[in-house]
C-alpha cells in the first residue's frame, strides 16, 4: 500500500524532513519500504494500491515514555505535593487493582485515549498486582498499541495493601517478563518497575537489576522529582552519596533505564547518569502540577544526556503528548526569561565582571536558549525511540522501520482552516500549542490501523 499525504518526520533535533506531496509505501509485514515524493513512487510501482489521505499529513507516532495506567481516573486532583498526593489519592486507587478485572476497563480506556492523541508507543507503570498486570498486557495486545509495561514493585514504607514480599515481587515480575517481553515480534516489552527508592529495599532493587539484565528488559523508576522525596532517600540510604548513587549501587543504571522527572540533579549525579547512558524522562505538566519544579531541559540536552518526553498521567492532566510538547517549550521559555531577569539584576550590583561571573555560575543563572517546537517534536518521536534503543525500528518515517505512524489533520488546530498551507514548522507549532482531540484522524502500528476510521 502507498499512503499519499504530506509527510513530516524528524531528521535531527532541529530539522524536519518535509515532503509536501509524499508517498509512504508499506509492505505486508508492516514495514516502511519508501518515504518519497508520490509521483516518483507511482512511476516505480505503478501497480501498487494507493490510499489518498490528502489534505491530511502523515507523521511518525508519538512515544510516551512514562505514564501510570492505573492512575488515569485520578487526573487533575490538585492541591498536594508528591508524597501526600501518593498517600491520599494514588495508593488507595491502586489498591483496587487487587481485583484483576479492574485492570480491563482501565487499560482499554487508557490505550484507546493514547492512540486517539497519536501515541503509538506506550511505556507505563501498572500496580503491584501480577494478575492485573497480565490483564493490562492482554488489552495492549488486543488493541495493537506498541507497549512496554511493568508491574510496580514495593516492599517497604508503603500501605499494607500494596506492600510485597521481596522474593515474591521478584518472582512475579520475572514471570510476567518471561510471558510478555518480546511478544508479537517485539511489539510488547517488559520493564522492571520499582516505584522509587523510598519504597524499595536494596535487596529488591539489586534483584530486579539482575533479572532485567538476564532478560534484556528495561528498568523504569523515578529520580529526583521532589525535594521532600530526595530528603527521604537521604534518610533511608545514609551510605549512598546521593539519590542517583542508590540506583547505581543496586546496578540499576544503564542504557535501558528510564528515569522519570530528574529535576534536581547535582553535577556528580549527572556525570554518573551520562556515563551509564540512562534516559532522563521529562514530564513537564506533571512537574508543575505536583509543584516539583522545572527540569532544566536545555542544560541537560547540552550536557549530552538522553532525554525523552512523557505525560506522567495521573500527575499529568491528560494523555495528550502534544500538550506536553507545548509545556516543555513554555517551561524552557519561562526558565530562560527568569534567568535573564536575574542576570540583569546581578549586572546592576556593584561587582566587577569576575565576581558577577562567579555569582552567576554559583546560582546557575546562565540563560540557556528555549526549546523550540521542532525540538519538542523530536523528543516525542525519534528522541523517545532512541531512549528505548528502538531508533532503528520507530520514531521517524524511514525505509526499514516499522510503519508506526499517525494521520493528522492540522486544520483542526488552525483558527483559519481554509487558508493556504503554512510552512511545516508553523503547522507543527500550531498543532503543539492548539492540540484538539479531533486532530489525529488515525494511528497505525506496524501498518495496522489501531485508531480511527
Amino acid at each position: 500500500m502507498i499512503y499519499r499525504a504530506h509527510l513530516l518526520s524528524p531528521a535531527s533535533p532541529a530539522r524536519l524532513e518535509d515532503i509536501p506531496d509524499g508517498g509512504l509505501m508499506v509492505d505486508g509485514a508492516g514495514r516502511i519500504l519508501a518515504a518519497a515524493p508520490f509521483a516518483a513512487l507511482q512511476r516505480l510501482h505503478p501497480g501498487e494500491p494507493v490510499q489518498d489521505l490528502r489534505p491530511a499529513w502523515i507523521l511518525p507516532g508519538l512515544v510516551d515514555l512514562h505514564a501510570h495506567l492505573p492512575q488515569y481516573s485520578a487526573v487533575a486532583l490538585d492541591g498536594l505535593e508528591l508524597l501526600p498526593w501518593l498517600e491520599n489519592h494514588i495508593f488507595p486507587l491502586e489498591a483496587g487493582f487487587a481485583d484483576p478485572e479492574a485492570a480491563v476497563p482501565a487499560a482499554r480506556l487508557f490505550f484507546a485515549h493514547q492512540l486517539a492523541w497519536g501515541t503509538t508507543t506506550s511505556v507505563a507503570y501498572l500496580t503491584v498486582h501480577q494478575e492485573a498486570a497480565d490483564r493490562a498486557f492482554r488489552e495492549a495486545e488486543a488493541c495493537g498499541i506498541r507497549a512496554i509495561l511493568g508491574k510496580v514493585m514495593m516492599d517497604r514504607h508503603c500501605p499494607d495493601a500494596l506492600r510485597e514480599d521481596t522474593a515474591a515481587s521478584l518472582a512475579q515480575s520475572a514471570e510476567l517478563c518471561e510471558t510478555w517481553h518480546g511478544r508479537d515480534g517485539g511489539r510488547l516489552g517488559y520493564a522492571f518497575t520499582p516505584r522509587f527508592a523510598p519504597v524499595c529495599s536494596m535487596d529488591l532493587m539489586a534483584g530486579l537489576s539482575r533479572e532485567a539484565e538476564k532478560h534484556g528488559a528495561w528498568i523504569q523508576t523515578h529520580l529526583s522529582e521532589n525535594l521532600d522525596e530526595i530528603a527521604r532517600v537521604r534518610e533511608l540510604f545514609p551510605e549512598a552519596r546521593d539519590y542517583t548513587d542508590v540506583y547505581a549501587r543496586a546496578g540499576m543504571l544503564g542504557p535501558r533505564t528510564l528515569l522519570g522527572h530528574c529535576i534536581h540533579l547535582s553535577e556528580g549525579e549527572r556525570a554518573v547518569l551520562r556515563e551509564a547512558g540512562a534516559t532522563l524522562v521529562h514530564c513537564p505538566r506533571s512537574n508543575a502540577f505536583i509543584k516539583s519544579g522545572i527540569m532544566p531541559l536545555r542544560q541537560w540536552l547540552a550536557e549530552g544526556h538522553r532525554v525523552g518526553l512523557a505525560s506522567d498521567v495521573g500527575g499529568g492532566p491528560s494523555l495528550d503528548l502534544w500538550g506536553e510538547m507545548a509545556a516543555a517549550c513554555d517551561q524552557s521559555k519561562q526558565r530562560w526569561a527568569e534567568r535573564r531577569a536575574q542576570l540583569r539584576r546581578l549586572e546592576a550590583l556593584d561587582l566587577d565582571a569576575d565576581a558577577r561571573g562567579r555569582v552567576a555560575e554559583a546560582l546557575g543563572l546562565h540563560a540557556h536558549a528555549p526549546i523550540t517546537p521542532v525540538e519538542a517534536f523530536h523528543l516525542a518521536t525519534l528522541g523517545g525511540a532512541r531512549a528505548l534503543g528502538l531508533e532503528r525500528t520507530i520514531g521517524s518515517l524511514e525505509p526499514g522501520k516499522d510503519a508506526d505512524f499517525i494521520v493528522l489533520d492540522p486544520r483542526a488546530a488552525d483558527p483559519l482552516a481554509d487558508r493556504a498551507v503554512l510552512r511545516p514548522e508553523e503547522v507543527l507549532s500550531r498543532c503543539i500549542y492548539r492540540s484538539t482531540p479531533g486532530m489525529v484522524q488515525a494511528a497505525y502500528v506496524r501498518g495496522r490501523r489501531v485508531h480511527g476510521r
